[in-house]
């Protein structure tokens, strides 16, 4: 695989709350943005990151078999993170009430297997097409699904930023799991809401299309979020599916 990421705080943000972690070696990649407005959301993205590294170390992938093992696993791992953000949060007074989404992918023969907390996202391009894979946790989607307002007004409601799910907002976290089959020349994004708040799918696809580069798909997409605003932190990773 061919892969690019970068992270940047973006042009209205003191601080960066965003953090990623690519694993090449594992064929595992890993998202997190500090839920605004709590307190310490770049210690409780970098700290749900460092959990599941250390999740995924004591507890190899290569055992798992099939998909549903491979979703136990997702559920296990999201809830020991959930418990070490929240243990954290409970010793250290300057920490209290911090949260953060929780997005990764782990790809293995021909599938990608997802798994999402929040609003943090992945997305897949294949044959020229791009597809949101995961699901946003929010106020605002919840209000799409039940047909209370269109898509389109979703994207200017004042409550769009309000995250119904994340990493250690509650004592259980259950995740979203999904899994796709995936080709040689298909593309993966995975990003906050720095990114798509700021590019559409329509740009978005023409840059992942259009760099063979995954290191400038992601400094090109960045840079493309900060043209237009730049109004959040801005993290993406960028990944090319490769022949075997």
């Amino acid at each position: 695989m061919k892969i690019g990421y970068m992270t940047d705080k973006g042009r209205r943000r003191p601080k960066n709350e965003d953090a990623l972690r690519v694993l090449p070696g594992k064929n595992f990649f890993m998202l997190a943005d500090g839920v605004g407005g709590n307190k310490s959301g770049e210690v409780a993205s970098k700290t749900a990151l460092d959990a599941l590294e250390r999740f995924i170390e004591h507890n190899p992938l290569e055992r798992l078999e099939g998909r549903d093992e491979i979703f136990r696993y997702f559920e296990a791992a999201v809830d020991f993170v959930n418990q070490m953000i929240i243990r954290i949060s409970t010793a250290e007074p300057a920490f209290a009430g911090m949260a953060t989404t929780l997005v990764f992918v782990y790809i293995r023969d021909r599938i990608a297997y997802i798994s999402n907390v929040g609003d943090s996202r992945v997305y897949a391009v294949h044959n020229s097409q791009i597809h949101q894979i995961t699901e946003d946790h929010t106020y605002v989607n919840d209000l799409v699904k039940m047909g209370a307002i269109t898509r389109e007004e979703a994207e200017h409601h004042n409550k769009k930023n309000v995250i119904t799910r994340a990493i250690g907002a509650n004592a259980c976290s259950i995740p979203d799991c999904f899994n796709i089959f995936i080709q040689p020349g298909d593309r993966i994004l995975i990003c906050s809401d720095g990114l798509y708040d700021e590019v559409n799918e329509t740009a978005m696809l023409e840059r992942l299309i259009r760099d063979d580069d995954m290191a400038d798909c992601a400094e090109d997409l960045v840079k493309m979020a900060n043209d237009n605003g730049g109004n959040d932190n801005i993290s993406v990773i960028c990944i090319e599916v490769s022949e075997d």
